[in-house]
């Protein structure tokens, strides 16, 4: 058993190899690439092995996110609050959050991805939304490489959706593994100020 899921069901969810000979994965690839134009659904990942291999899915295409072995996408589902993005019931995006261990500590954004198919279509804006949103009162840290244009723009738009400003901030003010990154890597560190209760932006 690893956290109440058993050796069994994870084995059965874990991918064959190579994935070009694996019937979930290419049939999870086909249906992206037919995706209908239903809007965006957003729900708590569970601590299964179905939902840890979709992470794992999602991982193989949205580069350069580290694949996991379902094993330990188990444990981060177990450890850290992670989100589901799906739409007509497919996974296409997920995003892996943690908070501070005191009120004064930020909500940690550690992973937004976003399957290709389904980009252009506001998931990564309702994912951040989601996750934010389960603690209204907690300014946002994150972290982006400098050549991710595309992610800054993201949480530049999400910034400005729930009325807070974003600034840069000393990578050194965060532990790596809160942010969720490798030092080295060109990492720049984000932080999204949201008006406290009773505060004007």
């Amino acid at each position: 058993m690893h956290h109440g899921v058993s050796d069994d069901d994870i084995e059965a969810w874990e991918p064959d190899f190579p994935l070009s000979s694996d019937p979930d994965f290419l049939k999870w690839r086909a249906r992206l690439n037919d995706l209908g134009s239903s809007r965006v659904s957003i729900r708590e990942a569970t601590l299964t092995a179905r939902d840890a291999r979709a992470i794992r899915d999602l991982q193989v295409v949205c580069s350069p996110i580290s694949v996991l072995q379902v094993r330990r996408n188990i444990e981060t589902i177990a450890m850290h609050h992670v989100l589901l993005a799906e739409i007509d019931g497919l996974h296409v995006g997920y995003c892996t959050s943690s908070v501070g261990t005191i009120d004064a500590d930020p909500l940690y954004l550690q992973v937004v991805a976003v399957a290709p198919e389904a980009q252009r279509r506001g998931v990564g804006l309702a994912l951040l939304a989601a996750a934010a949103s389960n603690y209204p009162e907690r300014d946002v840290a994150l972290a982006t490489q400098d050549d991710n244009d595309a992610a800054r723009a993201l949480n530049e738009r999400f910034a400005h959706s729930v009325g807070a400003t974003i600034a840069r901030e000393r990578l050194s003010r965060f532990r790596d593994s809160d942010l969720g990154i490798s030092r080295g890597l060109g990492y720049r560190a984000w932080v999204i100020r949201r008006a406290r209760s009773g505060q004007q932006n």
